[in-house]
């Protein structure tokens, strides 16, 4: 075998491995986006969670009557909020 053939022997063989190499970082990468789309999920779940946690509290407080009036503003401010998410929803599920 000529030192030219055994050149490009050596290139064919240094691309299949790049080629192998290109194929597993495509696998990763693509295994990496589908595991951060669901911890984006699991983030909106608890945020959404700790959000009605928080309504929940401030309504407790305000049954009691220990709500001062900056927490009476921003309860407001929170059950608008989620009537807004609400008539956005009921109007998303008319149509």
């Amino acid at each position: 075998m000529s030192s030219l053939e055994q050149h490009i022997q050596t290139l064919q063989q240094k691309v299949q491995l790049l080629v192998k190499k290109h194929q597993q970082l495509e696998k990763e990468n693509q295994r990496l986006k589908e595991q951060l789309k669901g911890l984006k999920e699991v983030q909106t779940e608890k945020k959404q969670e700790f959000e009605v946690l928080e309504l929940e509290n401030a309504m407790l407080k305000a049954s009691q009557h220990q709500l001062d009036e900056k927490e009476k503003k921003e309860l407001e401010k929170k059950l608008n909020r989620f009537v807004t998410e609400i008539d956005r929803c009921i109007a998303l599920l008319t149509r």
